[in-house]
């Protein structure tokens, strides 16, 4: 067994090893900061010593988060040069160990995400997923589990066989699963359709699937044990050490002295006095982090705040990649960072003060989880930002009435006499349901389900879907004109100024879109062709046509933004 100094994974690690087969999935519940992401490494080692697998998938939902746990732990594991003051903690002695045992080096573990965001000549790209270990965005892996080859999506033919059976073959760890239904709406239907087969294909295949996260409430446990017919088994930190039918309670002394040790304030604060808030406590010599629904808010608040450039940091989904990196770069010696959602979770930064818009049960606690994360005997201070809607009533009329929150802490506890509140009675407030389609689920069924499937249903399914199947289809914006990316040299001349978004983009500054260009890559050299591509689905059936041409691979398929749309340091907005 992998020493891992984290109780509730080690708990874990002895149930598995008393395990003659996978047969049931397994949920893994712990607060932020716990260490549940860096356990994935162990728990890979172990069915690969079990021989319940031979191979590893550990998926995330965002890029970013791909980005920080493939460089940061994985490659740092792995003896990458990688720089350590950008990736705040590191991964502990078991993680490394596991991968050790597992007889891995650097060449053997990939990424995969839809869109490259780490051309930094460091790893290793794997559409397919032939690698023992990858990484992969819960897009790609979705694509991929669903016959659906991302880097085939707009060819005729495809070929299924190796992600699949990568698949087949390995342990899946999916993590940050209260991301996949931060909202209701139809991309959020879709996911939990998705998550729903996915069950159901672990159980039926015993191929090993173990969920992680932090903010997991009774609704969605539920449905996950509905889906499971009663085959989860569910790991939770708790102030007991108990079995209870389906769930193992844990409790971490250690991990709960930590916790308690912070000392906690909950405030809240209307939208007009957010920047002199933020800049009282910068004052006092605080660091902050504020996390904004809105890029317009992220940047209005950024603009207000009378800081140096060097001293604020803004990060949201629509800059280019160049300002992003020089944003992260600036983030230790911050004072102020102000970000949009992309930042919640994954992301291991330590802040003094938290700010976040009291419009997300599940968001506010990953936030919040980022202050005071890795130091005992802490002061938090941490407000909820009361804006003009009626959102968020219940969470602020909560924290009136329970002064005291602990927000690293599940459960409820007394110290001084006095009633602590741990955020999982705060979860319940959440009125986000879980809601499925059946509609989605029957072509997910149909897709995922058979031994083989001709090429045609698939195109047909995609066609249905409008080659989306999870969500909105996202793009690529080049930000610096066409006369830059005309003149590219390389790839990271084209990746360097564009960012992945939604088509949002497209009927927002529609006046700011030039032209649309499809960048192929092949020996080093860029190949730049400009298409007259009508529909989002026609330019990228045309980029496909033109790499299979060239033999080459897609850097970039999107649009061409006129130079005096984006602004340096500010993105589109």
């Amino acid at each position: 067994m992998f020493e891992t100094g984290r109780k509730l994974i080690d708990v874990f690690q002895n149930e598995v090893r008393n395990l003659d087969r996978i047969d049931r999935i397994f949920v893994i519940e712990a607060p932020t900061g716990y260490g549940k992401s860096v356990g994935a490494s162990v728990i890979a080692a172990l069915n690969y010593l079990k021989g319940f697998s031979f191979n590893f998938i550990h998926v995330l939902p965002l890029r970013s988060i791909v980005e920080d746990i493939y460089m940061c732990k994985y490659m740092y594991a792995l003896g990458e040069n990688i720089d350590a003051e950008s990736c705040g903690a590191l991964p502990p002695n078991a993680f490394s160990k596991a991968l050790e045992v597992m007889g891995l080096d650097k060449n053997d573990v990939a990424y995969q995400m839809g869109f490259d965001f780490m051309l930094k000549g460091i790893g290793r790209k794997e559409p397919t997923y032939d690698a023992k270990l990858v990484i992969s965005t819960l897009d790609s892996f979705a694509y991929n589990f669903l016959r659906v080859p991302v880097t085939e999506i707009f060819r005729e033919i495809k070929h299924y066989a190796t992600p699949r059976a990568r698949i087949f073959t390995s342990t899946i760890f999916l993590d940050e699963v209260h991301m996949l239904n931060r909202f209701e709406d139809e991309s959020s239907e879709r996911v939990i359709s998705f998550l729903k087969i996915l069950v159901e294909f672990s159980l039926a295949t015993s191929t090993p699937l173990i969920l992680s996260t932090a903010t997991l409430w009774n609704a969605f446990r539920e449905s996950i044990r509905r889906w499971s017919s009663g085959r989860a088994m569910f790991f939770a930190i708790s102030n007991v050490d108990e079995k209870r039918d389906s769930v193992v309670f844990v409790r971490d002394r250690e991990f709960e002295e930590f916790a308690k040790s912070v000392s906690w304030r909950t405030g809240i604060v209307e939208e007009f006095d957010v920047a002199s808030k933020v800049m009282e406590h910068v004052g006092m010599g605080e660091k902050v982090l504020v996390v904004r629904d809105r890029i317009s808010d992220a940047v209005d608040l950024y603009k207000k705040l009378d800081l140096s450039d060097d001293e604020k940091v803004l990060i949201h989904g629509r800059l280019c990649l160049k300002d992003r990196e020089n944003a992260f770069k600036k983030i230790a010696r911050a004072k102020v960072v102000v970000a949009t959602p992309v930042v919640e979770a994954g992301v291991d930064w330590d802040f003094d003060v938290g700010f976040r818009d009291a419009t997300n049960i599940p968001s506010l606690i990953q936030v919040f989880g980022r202050v005071c994360r890795h130091r005992r005997n802490c002061n938090a201070t941490v407000y909820l930002i009361r804006g003009s809607s009626k959102k968020g009533v219940e969470i602020i009329e909560f924290v009136k009435t329970h002064k005291i929150i602990n927000w690293r802490s599940p459960f409820n506890y007394i110290e001084n006499g006095v009633e602590v509140r741990g955020y999982s009675e705060v979860l319940e407030i959440s009125s986000v349901s879980i809601n499925e389609n059946p509609e989605v689920e029957k072509l997910f069924r149909a897709l995922a389900t058979p031994v083989a499937l001709p090429s045609r249903y698939i195109n047909a399914a995609l066609w249905d879907m409008s080659y989306s199947l999870l969500k909105e289809p996202l793009t690529q914006y080049y930000v610096y004109g066409g006369q830059r990316i005309s003149e590219a040299k390389n790839v990271f001349d084209v990746i360097l100024g564009s960012f992945t978004y939604t088509l949002e983009i497209l009927k927002q500054y529609r006046k700011c879109v030039e032209k649309s260009v499809c960048i192929i890559e092949k020996d080093g050299h860029v190949i730049i062709e400009e298409l007259d591509s009508p529909s989002w689905s026609q330019l990228q059936r045309k980029c496909a046509e033109l790499a299979s041409r060239y033999r080459g691979s897609i850097v970039f398929s999107g649009y061409v933004l006129k130079e005096d749309c984006y602004s340096n340091g500010l993105g589109l907005v």
